[in-house]
C-alpha cells in the first residue's frame, strides 16, 4: 500500500488528485469567508452545492454547453442565497435555523427533481453532458515535472485558485471590502456612518452562493460527469471547518483546502489499492477526522490567544 501511495508522489499522481479534490472545497470556503466576514454566515453551503451541481449537470447535458450549464448552477445558488437573506434579514428568522433549512431542502429537492424530470432517483448520467474542459498549456505541459504541475488541470481548479486573489482583492483592497468588515464587526457603528448593512450582507450571502454555485457545478461536472444523490458528501461542512481553520483568510483558506484535499486525496487512492489491509471504511473516515482535529487545534489556538490577551 505504501509502496503505491509513493509511487503516486514520484510520477505526482497525487498532486492531481489533490487539486481536483481542493478545489470544491476551496471555492465553498471562500464563499462561506464573505458571508461570516459579512456577519451573514451562511450554514447552508452544502444544500447550494446540490442545488448547483443539479442544475449544471441538467441544463448541460440539455444544451450541450458546459458554461450555460456552470452558469444555470451559479444562478440557481445565487437567487437561493437571496432567498436565505429574506428570511434571515428581512424576516428575522435565525440565519443558523435558515441554513440547515436549505440544506435539509437541497437533498430532498433534487432527488425530487431528479425523479420527476429524468425519472431516476440514484443519480443522473447524461450522455450528452460537456464536461467542464481542462486547461493545457502550450508548451509548459512538454517540459518534464513542470507540466504535470501546472498543465493539464481542469479549468476550475484555476478558477478556485485565482478566486484566493479576488477575495483578497475584494476583501482588504476595495472600498466594499472595508464596508463588509465594518458591517460583520459592528453593524450598528457602521449604521451610524451611512453604510447599508442589510444591503451588505445580502451581497455576502450573494457572493457565498456564487461561489458555492461554482463548487458545486465544478462536482457533477468537472470532477464527474453526474450528478448523484448527496454527492456533496459534506464538502459544505468542511468548508466551514475551513474558514476557521484559515483564520477567516483568503490565503490561510487556500492552506486550510490543501490540508483537506490531501487527506481526501489519500483517502481515495488507498480505496484503490487491491487488497489494503486497512478497512475503505475507515479510509473513508480520514477527511473527517482531520476535519475535527483541525477544529480542535482552532479552538486550542483560539483560547491560548485569549489567555495572552488577558
Amino acid at each position: 500500500m505504501w509502496q503505491t501511495i509513493w509511487s503516486q508522489i514520484i510520477d505526482l499522481s497525487l498532486i492531481a488528485v489533490l487539486l481536483r479534490v481542493m478545489t470544491p472545497i476551496l471555492l465553498a470556503a471562500l464563499g462561506g469567508l464573505i458571508s461570516d466576514i459579512g456577519g451573514a454566515i451562511n450554514i447552508g453551503l452544502e444544500g447550494l452545492m446540490l442545488m448547483s451541481a443539479f442544475t449544471s449537470i441538467a441544463v448541460g447535458s440539455t444544451t450541450g454547453n458546459w458554461a450555460l450549464g456552470v452558469l444555470a448552477g451559479v444562478g440557481v445558488s445565487v437567487l437561493i442565497s437571496y432567498g436565505m437573506g429574506f428570511f434571515s434579514l428581512k424576516m428575522k428568522v435565525d440565519i443558523i435555523i435558515t441554513g440547515f433549512a436549505v440544506n435539509i431542502f437541497g437533498s430532498g429537492f433534487t432527488i425530487f427533481l431528479m425523479s420527476k424530470i429524468f425519472g431516476v432517483t440514484g443519480n443522473y448520467s447524461p450522455s450528452k453532458a460537456a464536461p467542464i474542459p481542462t486547461v493545457h498549456i502550450p508548451f509548459i505541459e512538454d517540459v518534464p515535472l513542470l507540466g504535470k504541475l501546472l498543465s493539464g488541470h481542469n479549468l476550475m481548479v484555476w478558477i478556485a485558485i485565482l478566486s484566493v486573489v479576488f477575495c483578497m482583492v475584494l476583501i482588504y483592497r476595495t472600498p466594499y471590502g472595508v464596508h463588509l468588515r465594518s458591517v460583520g464587526e459592528a453593524p450598528q457603528a457602521a449604521q451610524s456612518l451611512g453604510i447599508p448593512v442589510t444591503r451588505i450582507q445580502y451581497s455576502a450571502l450573494a457572493w457565498s452562493g456564487v461561489f458555492a454555485g461554482l463548487a458545486g457545478a465544478f462536482m457533477s461536472n468537472g470532477l464527474t460527469n453526474m450528478f448523484v444523490k448527496d454527492m456533496t458528501g459534506g464538502a459544505g461542512f468542511l468548508a466551514l471547518a475551513v474558514v476557521l481553520l484559515g483564520n477567516r483568510n483568503p490565503i490561510g483558506i487556500l492552506f486550510g483546502s490543501l490540508i483537506f484535499g490531501l487527506a481526501s486525496a489519500l483517502a481515495t487512492i488507498v480505496q484503490t489499492v487491491p487488497d489494503a489491509p486497512i478497512p475503505s471504511q475507515f479510509i473513508q473516515m480520514v477527511p473527517y477526522v482531520v476535519t475535527i482535529a483541525a477544529l480542535v487545534f482552532f479552538a486550542v489556538r483560539q483560547k491560548r490567544k485569549l489567555a495572552t490577551i488577558t
